[in-house]
Formats: C-alpha cells, structure tokens, sequence
C-alpha cells in the first residue's frame, strides 16, 4: 500500500481498492441520475474529488457516494480516483456525510433518518447537538428521527419503492409486531393499499386517549402518541390515539383496579363490571319499579351482596356505580314483595275514597265542606315485611357467631338451676352430640378445684363423680348445659337463646372491633338504624366521608348517646 503520510485535506489520487464503502447511509440512488453522471464522467473525468477519512488499512469513503461508484462503475476497481484525505472523528464524519448529500441530490427520508439515528447516537441522545452538528433544525432532527420508529422490512420497502413515505409515516406509529405483520401484507397482496387505506384500517384498532381513565401524563411525549405524531409526520392520525395496545390496556386495567380498591373500606362488595355481566349486577333502589321499600332498601345495606361496582364496559368506562346488588335473584324477590304491599295500599286507599262519596242527591256532611272538601283518606302506608340480609360477609357471620357462642356459655353458667336443667334435657334429647365432653370437664374440674380423671375408665370417673356433695354435683351440671360443641349448628345455638329470653345487649354493646370488621357502608347503616347519625348531627357526615378509622372512632364517642342497649338487627339472633 501507498505511503499514507499526507496533509489533512490534502487531495491526490488513490487506489479504488483502498476505499471501503459502507459509511455512507445512502442506500437508494436513481438509475437515470447514475447513468447521466457515468456518462459525464466518462467524458469529463471526476471534476471534484470524493472525500475520505484515512484509516490504519486503507480509506473509508465519506462523502461522494454516488460520484464513487459511477467512476468505479466506468472505470473498474483497478483504477485510481482522486480523493481528499481527511482525518475526522465519526461525529465529524456523519455531519459532513449528512451535510454533502443534502447539498447534492436530496436524500430519501428513510436514509436521512439512519443518518440522523446513527449522529444521535455519536452525541449520547443529546437532540439539540446532533441538530447543530448536521446544520438541521431541532424540528427536522426529530421528524427524521421518529421515522427510525419503523421497522427496517418497512424502511427497506420505501427504498425498493413498494411504498410510499405516507405509509412509512403510518408504520412509525406503530407498534413493531404490529408493523410487521402489516408490512407483510401489504407486499403479499395483488392491490397497493394506498395511504388513505392504510390510515383508516389502522384507526379502526386504535385507542382513543381523550376516552382514557388513567394518568396521560407519560403519554404527552410517547412515541405511540398520534398527537406526537401530527407534529412530526405530514400522514398523521386524527385526534390522540394510542397505537400501543397491549400499553393502553394494562393502564386501563390498572385504573379500573385501583378505583375498585379505593371502594373496599366502603362497600362489602366491590366488582369489576365487564362486558357480558349485565345481568349480575342492579341497582338497590327504594322507590318506583324496581324499589324494594325504603326500610328494605336500609337492611340491604348491611348485605354480604351489597355493595358497588367500576364500570369495564366501552360505554361507562371507569364510572362507579354505588348501591349496587350482587344478588339479582334475592333482588327480584323483594321487588316483587314491596310492589305486591303497594298494589295492596293503593287497592285500599281506592276503597276507602268509594266509602267517603256521599250518596246521590245528599249534602255533604259539614266536615268535608270548606278547605278540606274533596280530601281522601290516606291511604294505609305500604310497609312491606323487612328481611334481614340474606347473607352476612364472612368476617360479619364469624365475628357475630363467636360472641353468640360466648353469651350462651356465660348466660347458661349463670341460669336458675330449674332452666338450666332444661337446657340440658333439651340439648341431651335434640343433639347429644353437640355436647362437648373435654370442654365440659376442663370446666367442672376448674369450678371443683378437683381432677375427675375423665381419662382412664368409666370405673374410676363414675366414682369420682359420686364422691361429689350436692353441691358440686349442682356445680358439675350447670357447667356440662353450658357447653356445646364448637361444632353445633348456630340455628340451634341461638334457638335455646331465644327459648331462655336472652337478651343480648345484657352482654354486648358496640365496640371498635365490631365496628372495624364492617365497611363504610355497613357502619352507615348501623349508625342510621341505631340514631348515632342522628346523634353526630353536623359532624356525622364528614366522618363518615372521612377515614374509616376516624369514623369508627368518632362514632364511638358521640357525646350523649345512650351505648347500652343500642344493638344493631344484624347483631341479634332474633333476626
């Protein structure tokens, strides 16, 4: 090889086999322009030289591209061609490369774009210098740059003239996988789709942003953004779409999730309403239709089916739905039964309005003349029979069982020996199994201070027991009534309850814990049903919007509200 010693910008002749090509992006070059360059070429000779940087084996062509591989083209790679040999970093190669095809026959957006890709790269992202280094304004840096969001079979296609730079435009919006099965396509169909066309199919599968429910803070600038895309490209998208599908919808889901959590300390149940769930879901309406009375529309507050619902559906997207009903059956039950009770008021009220028409030709009494005449009775007020919820949430049933259970075992220990024998009598006769034997002796030997041994055999207990006085015997019996089985059907816990008039605000009155197992809802209606809101007066309603905690704290210490006594229906078992 030459000696390579020369002047930077020096021009003198080298080897065509010494050049390595590939710098230069241009890829597209047009045949009739080639040809008449040859041709010039041919006749003239290479009126400038190409430029090069030197390299340790050799050069590296920079600028002159196309004046390169006409002079090859004509004069074959054993000739030599002048050059002007530079020593150039590759930030300083790529401007003066981008620079030379701009001056000279105008670049396809394509290659002015790996171009401009390749000198934001050299510049570590930095926008604003890779525009001042390839002389371009800001603008046109990032028009060329987000062309780059094509795929490279979508690029190639546009340098191959098999499409437009409309389509190519319409491609960058779009997401890669999404690009390539398109792209694929469109090169296998018999038809071009024009640019309209491919517009309009890609519009019918893309997400409006003005309809989204989440944050669309990080969508401003996303390259997925249509808007983004109306500033950068002359083929856009109308409006602000989301090109990104599977992007939008996990965004969406996130929203809809978290509107659904923010509902759980408020609403016993809380449900996603996807498209097919219509009819798993109603409203709970006191009045008109669909009402089922205004004191069953209060009980249905405290239901485990109670509760509100975040709309997933394309119509309501994101709206909540509160006083909802998640058992449309027992929903429809009471319906039926509060309108069957109206039916049955307005037929009386029409029969006691016939009875006060006073007869044919007769005056009508003093008491209907003047300012009352022509009124009608009231008609009997409809007050259809209330249900207690038809089902209690789990952490409800269980918190209300475990003290239901705990007051039998404290009021049977403490009956008139007559009663508590028959309580004995009764669970002996209805479920002998309910008694509970290991529980029953741990008891006896506790309020004894003495050890039956019930462990080693019928012998040695049967004696044990004998040996008591009446009084332990008294002692023994009182204690074996008062526990059952944890086991024993609840029904028949709270049967011998009511049997023996057990009153359970002798043993319960409202506390935190209670209080902290229900919902917003749930402490709302108890709160109605037992005065306290009306108690709070003003500050009820701010509590009650307010944390849970502070509500279950200021509800506990309303001045002047009488605790005692004060149980909520979906605390008693006589419900």
């Amino acid at each position: 090889m030459e000696n390579t010693t020369t002047r930077n910008g020096e021009s003198r002749l080298i080897p065509v086999s010494a050049v390595k090509e590939g710098f230069n992006y241009r890829r597209r070059y047009n045949a009739e322009k080639m040809a008449s360059l040859r041709e010039s070429i041919k006749l003239q000779g290479l009126l400038q030289p190409v430029t090069v940087r030197q390299l340790d084996d050799g050069y590296q062509l920079i600028a002159g591209g196309r004046r390169f591989k006409a002079f090859v083209e004509e004069f074959g790679p054993q000739s030599e061609i002048k050059a002007e040999i530079r020593v150039m970093t590759d930030a300083e190669a790529t401007a003066a490369m981008l620079a030379e095809n701009n001056e000279r026959e105008d670049p396809s957006v394509i290659e002015d774009a790996e171009g401009a890709a390749r000198m934001l790269g050299l510049c570590n992202g930095d926008r604003d210098e890779a525009a001042r280094r390839l002389g371009w304004t800001r603008n046109k840096l990032d028009r060329r740059a987000a062309v780059m969001n094509a795929i490279q079979p979508v690029r190639d296609a546009y340098l191959e003239d098999k499409i437009l730079v409309g389509h190519v435009e319409i491609f960058a919006a779009l997401r890669k996988e999404v690009q390539q099965r398109v792209i694929e396509m469109m090169l296998k169909a018999e038809r071009k789709i024009t640019v309209d066309e491919l517009r309009t199919m890609a519009e019918a599968s893309l997400q409006s942003l003005e309809a989204a429910i989440f944050d669309k803070v990080d969508c401003e600038r996303c390259q997925f953004n249509t808007g983004e895309q109306q500033a950068m490209f002359d083929t856009s998208f109308s409006g602000s779409r989301c090109t990104n599908r599977e992007c939008f919808q996990t965004k969406t889901e996130g929203e809809l999730q978290a509107r659904a959590t923010q509902l759980a300390d408020t609403y016993q149940v809380v449900r996603i309403v996807r498209p097919g769930d219509n009819n798993s879901v109603t409203a709970v309406r006191a009045l008109g239709d669909k009402g089922v009375g205004e004191e069953q529309a209060k009980a249905c507050r405290t239901c485990a089916s109670f509760g509100a619902c975040v709309m997933g559906t394309p119509t309501a997207l994101g709206k909540v739905i509160t006083d909802a009903c998640f058992n449309t059956t027992c929903n429809s039950e009471k319906v039926a039964a509060n309108a069957k009770v109206v039916k049955a008021a307005l037929a009386a009220q029409s029969n006691e309005a016939v009875k006060v028409q006073p007869a044919a030709g007769a005056t009508p009494p003093k008491a209907a003349t003047g300012k009352a005449a022509g009124k009608t009775p009231d008609a009997p007020k409809a007050t259809p029979k209330v249900t207690a919820s038809s089902e209690q949430r789990t952490a409800v049933k269980e918190y209300r069982e475990a003290i239901w259970r705990a007051i039998f075992k404290r009021a049977a220990e403490k009956l008139p020996v007559m009663q508590n024998r028959a309580l004995l009598v009764a669970i002996a006769i209805h479920r002998p199994s309910d008694m509970d034997s290991h529980g029953s002796c741990d008891a006896i030997e506790k309020a004894l201070g003495t050890q039956l041994q019930s462990g080693l055999n019928t012998e040695t207990l049967l004696g044990n027991v004998l040996a008591l006085d009446q009084a332990g015997l008294a002692t023994a019996l009182q204690n074996l009534a008062a526990n059952v089985s944890k086991t024993a059907s609840i029904s028949d816990v709270t049967g011998y309850l009511k049997a023996l008039d057990i009153k359970i605000e002798s043993y319960w009155k409202l506390n935190e814990t209670f209080l902290d197992i229900l919902t917003k809802t749930e402490i709302d209606a108890v709160c109605i049903e037992l005065g306290l809101a009306d108690a709070a007066g003003k500050h009820y309603d701010k509590l009650k919007n307010g944390p849970k905690k502070d509500f279950v704290k200021g509800m506990l210490a309303v001045e002047g509200f009488q605790y005692v006594g004060a149980v909520p229906a979906l605390m008693r078992w006589g419900q």
